[in-house]
């Protein structure tokens, strides 16, 4: 019984496992509303977009789409410098075309550019400001007057009677700037639309294997977040409404975010038109008393990092650690303190699984010893099963009397695998996700903890020793079949790990080492020598 136990349970790991990163549905998109995104020729002028009143969505040629590379590069206007990053403020639309990290290259090629979390190419709509009231579509991307005014940098613009100010400041963090929008209407002006911010991209492409193209939407709503991969956002979405505190996009290990500090409450869309993928805030600018109205908002262009991250309520989610994300800090945190001894990611995985083997060992040598208990009753229960073969419930009776008997709990080998499962996920999660893994070396071939290993060295090492462990272990009551299967898991868990991070593999090869070491362990303390539970004799 505790083989099939703990056959249920890997099988059952690795069925979540597949179907959660592969066949995972989505939630069904909203009613769809008719939105697009139409190409116009690449040399049109980009100051006399249009938008639609009715969606809220830029249409009708609001920036060129095809081809795209054939969109001329805004022209730098102002640049807000600190040590990590450069954000380069653009006249047209008096917005941030690009911003520039300046600790991280897209590959560890000497000469590798620099990340881009924001692209004046495939995201020139990012924290853009844009209005659904066709009349006013200049003062989305028309040109602004600009000054300087103690360190803040100022534009400003007026459309058809209604003046934009946007005023960018520098703020707490690394990677934030607060922004202040303020838009002023002419005397008598009625139903002026929406204001939205977007964040998102063009022609952009979502590869789960590749941490750069991992492309995915985000809100926080109401304390709750939603996310989405860009594969899985539909055209037409309808409007979420709730207490909106921010929305974010990016990928696995950097992300822009657009943080609601105004009174003013805005709705969120997540939206697929044309070519365009990405989530919007929506601002109602129609009241009753319109005459003035202010947004001040917080931005975020960046690495995933924790400690930068926090500084916002809820943002530290940006970072998808999963259901266990409470145990994912604590070990996240054990990470890096190992890695302020050895200076290197790839030892301090090695450290931290051994840490987290050891303090489960105790769990592990609980379920080994029922396991074993198990195994040495087995031709008693062969026994009862053939005598009370006709009467099912019979057999159930004296099976759970023989386990008292011999005080033996039935789910003993089972329990103690399950109460350590989740430390396990969390710790995958962080190895996975946590941006101090990208582009760290370990040695020789791997040069990359957040890539996958060049050459399968140690998928293949990791499935090897996999396979000696599954033969060590205790196959109480397993038939040929179930063995079979079994054995069968390390070459499919070969294949499943051959693409992902090598710090991932790495954890798991040391992690099943130890497991083959604690199994070893066990066996001498059990003595080769302990004999069966007699069965009992036929009749009694």
């Amino acid at each position: 019984m505790a083989a099939r136990t703990w056959l249920a349970v890997v099988l059952s790991c690795l069925v979540w496992f597949v179907y959660m990163r592969w066949f995972a549905p989505m939630p069904p998109a909203p009613t769809p509303a008719q939105v697009a995104v139409e190409a116009v020729n690449p040399g049109a002028s980009q100051s006399t977009p249009t938008l639609s009143a009715g969606s809220g969505i830029p249409v009708a040629g609001s920036v060129p789409t095809t081809p795209f590379a054939a969109r001329p590069v805004l022209a730098e206007s102002e640049k807000l410098a600190s040590a990590a990053r450069e954000v380069v403020l653009s006249d047209a639309g008096g917005k941030i075309s690009e911003v520039r990290l300046l600790d991280y290259a897209e590959s560890l090629k000497a000469d590798a550019p620099k990340i881009l979390s924001i692209s004046p190419l495939k995201m020139p709509l990012s924290m853009a400001t844009l209005f659904t009231e066709p009349k006013l579509a200049e003062l989305g991307f028309g040109e602004y007057s600009k000054r300087v005014v103690d360190g803040k940098v100022v534009f400003q613009k007026t459309t058809d009677g209604v003046t934009v100010t946007k005023t960018y400041s520098p703020t707490e963090g690394d990677y934030f700037l607060n922004l202040d929008v303020r838009v002023q209407f002419a005397p008598g002006m009625k139903n002026p639309g929406a204001l939205l911010i977007p964040l998102g991209g063009f022609d952009l492409k979502y590869n789960a294997e590749d941490p750069l193209q991992a492309w995915e939407a985000i809100s926080y709503q109401n304390e709750s977040i939603k996310r989405h991969t860009i594969d899985s956002i539909e055209s037409g979405s309808a409007p979420l409404q709730g207490t909106t505190q921010w929305i974010a996009f990016g990928n696995r290990y950097f992300s822009s975010a657009v943080i609601n500090e105004s009174t003013i409450n805005p709705d969120v869309v997540f939206e697929k038109s044309g070519d365009f993928t990405g989530v919007f805030l929506k601002y109602p600018l129609a009241s009753k008393d319109l005459n003035d109205v202010v947004l001040k908002l917080r931005l975020f262009s960046g690495p995933k990092e924790v400690s930068e991250l926090a500084r916002v309520a809820g943002m530290r989610q940006l970072i998808d650690y999963g259901m266990f994300s409470f145990f994912a800090y604590p070990l996240l945190e054990l990470l890096r303190f190992f890695y302020r001894f050895t200076h290197n990611y790839g030892w301090a995985i090695i450290l931290l699984t051994i840490l987290v083997r050891l303090l489960f060992y105790p769990l592990s040598l609980k379920s080994f010893r029922s396991m074993k208990q198990m195994q040495k009753l087995q031709p008693h229960i062969a026994a009862l099963k053939e005598k009370h073969k006709a009467d099912q419930q019979a057999f159930g009776q004296a099976q759970m009397a023989l386990f008292r008997e011999h005080k033996v709990n039935p789910a003993g080998g089972c329990l103690p695998m399950l109460v350590q499962l989740p430390v396990f996920i969390a710790l995958y999660a962080v190895l996975q996700n946590s941006i101090e893994l990208f582009h760290a070396p370990f040695f020789g071939w791997i040069q990359d903890l957040s890539s996958k290993d060049p050459y399968y060295i140690f998928p293949v090492l990791m499935g090897i020793a996999m396979f000696v462990q599954q033969k060590m272990t205790p196959a109480a009551g397993m038939d040929p079949m179930q063995q079979k299967i079994l054995l069968l898991m390390p070459v499919i868990f070969t294949f499943i790990m051959a693409s992902l991070p090598s710090g991932l593999t790495i954890y798991i090869f040391v992690s099943t080492l130890l497991g083959i070491l604690q199994q070893v362990m066990m066996n001498r303390e059990q003595g080769p020598n302990e004999k069966l539970v007699a069965a009992p004799t036929q009749g009694k």
